[in-house]
């Protein structure tokens, strides 16, 4: 049975005994963990859903340290690969296979731009979010992204990792509105910033939804 880990903001690990999946690894950047965590699993797999610093991370350092490949969309990997990174580029609608597992890379709607010193900025492919298949389990983690009705495409997912803030991403109603297309069995949120989470899972609630706010570091199995 596969484990989720919650790092804080919207990075969470997908654990088997064999993977261990890093999805948007912002950790030592992140005001909520100051570093990365002395007692971190080394990832398997590094999944980036675009090129935000909050979700970006420490995608490269980690991939040159433990040799994971960064999945991500053929611009951003090619970019990473510069930087030294091992990559495996996975473009939208595409399917990854691993051991146990598989990752799928699905739309997302926002942007995916490469900070280029202090002011200038490049789009660098596209967003995306990911729905991976782990130990016949159904994960959908959103990345940062409006509301948009092919979301139903994906369901019925086990999990789905939504966020939440409402100014950068979909609104809270709007992210309830998902859980319905996506037909969630669980719904977690993520990038509330001052979204309250625990009302987030009342408006689940309220539309028959379950819901679980996770702490930083805190794992559920699956």
């Amino acid at each position: 049975m596969p484990t989720l880990r919650f790092y804080g903001h919207a990075c969470f690990g997908l654990e088997t005994t064999t993977l261990n999946l890093l999805i948007d690894p912002w950790l030592s950047g992140n005001p909520e963990l100051g570093a990365i965590p002395s007692d971190l699993r080394p990832p398997t797999h590094i999944l980036v859903t675009h090129n935000h610093r909050d979700h970006v991370g420490d995608a490269i350092e980690l991939s040159k340290t433990y040799g994971a490949p960064i999945i991500t969309t053929p611009s951003a990997a090619r970019h990473y690969k510069g930087e030294g990174a091992t990559t495996a580029p996975l473009h939208l609608g595409g399917r990854l296979p691993l051991d146990g597992a598989s990752v799928k890379c699905v739309n997302a709607i926002h942007d995916s731009p490469l900070g280029i010193g202090e002011t200038w900025r490049v789009e660098l492919g596209a967003p995306c979010g990911f729905v991976v298949d782990i130990d016949g389990k159904s994960v959908y983690h959103a990345g940062d992204t409006a509301l948009f009705g092919d979301m139903a495409l994906f369901a019925p997912v086990d999990v789905a990792l939504l966020p939440i803030d409402g100014r950068m991403v979909m609104e809270p109603a709007d992210a309830v509105r998902a859980a319905q297309l996506l037909q969630a069995g669980t719904v977690v949120p993520m990038h509330w910033r001052d979204q309250d989470p625990h009302a987030f899972v009342g408006l689940l609630t309220d539309a028959g939804i379950a819901g679980h706010v996770m702490k930083n570091g805190e794992t559920r199995e699956l």
